[in-house]
């Protein structure tokens, strides 16, 4: 299928280099991650939304509008609450966009996020792939997530540290605008909507 392949070969050149199989041995479950990748491979992939779309080599991987919406989608704390709670591992007092996984059969789980200065990304499991008990992405690999991000936002210097508490991890790009929408329907919101909420949308939606 064309869109797999599409999406294995951004994949690749996002910097997971060991989805080395044809599309066809990942399936469409590529596209929700099923495949097996070095913990590395995907903090460097993660690491290109930070960047604004560009992979480390410089090369853009997407536009600076796509990077803005998911990283708008993973740092929002009031979307992660409906099946997180509120004051969880993946909030803190600035904007982090952060995404947790479980492997199936629960042999491993991770957190991986970012802000516009670091990228980290945290594995948990046994090395024996002994199946986990009670541990999923937000109760094992979160709290250390949360730790190792703080540590790793220490080493930033005084500056960034004020820019990091005042500024989102993207800028809004020219081309998306603030919208009204009906919490229920997604759509434009009308007199009929019990809840709205204010979203990014593309500049050009009507």
């Amino acid at each position: 299928d064309i869109n797999q392949q599409i999406a294995s070969e951004l994949l690749r050149d996002a910097g997971l280099t060991t989805l080395d199989k044809n599309t066809a041995h990942y399936g469409l479950g590529l596209t929700l991650g099923n495949a097996e990748v070095p913990l590395a491979e995907l903090v460097q992939a993660y690491a290109v939304f930070a960047r604004n779309g560009v992979a480390l080599d410089g090369r853009r991987l997407m536009s600076p509008r796509t990077a803005f919406f998911v990283t708008d989608i993973l740092s929002d704390n009031d979307a992660r609450a409906f099946v997180f709670g509120r004051g969880g591992p993946l909030e803190f007092p600035f904007p982090v966009a952060a995404k947790t996984g479980t492997s199936q059969a629960y042999r491993d789980n991770f957190a991986i996020g970012y802000t516009c200065e670091v990228t980290v990304g945290v594995w948990v499991g046994n090395f024996d792939r002994a199946e986990l008990r009670g541990s999923s992405g937000v109760t094992g690999a979160g709290p250390i997530f949360h730790e190792v991000l703080l540590a790793a936002l220490e080493r930033v210097s005084a500056a960034a540290t004020v820019a990091r508490d005042a500024n989102p991890i993207l800028p809004p790009t020219a081309d998306v605008r603030r919208e009204r929408l009906c919490a229920t329907s997604g759509l434009r919101a009308h007199d009929a909507c019990p809840t709205t909420v204010m979203e990014w949308v593309p500049a050009e939606w009507r």
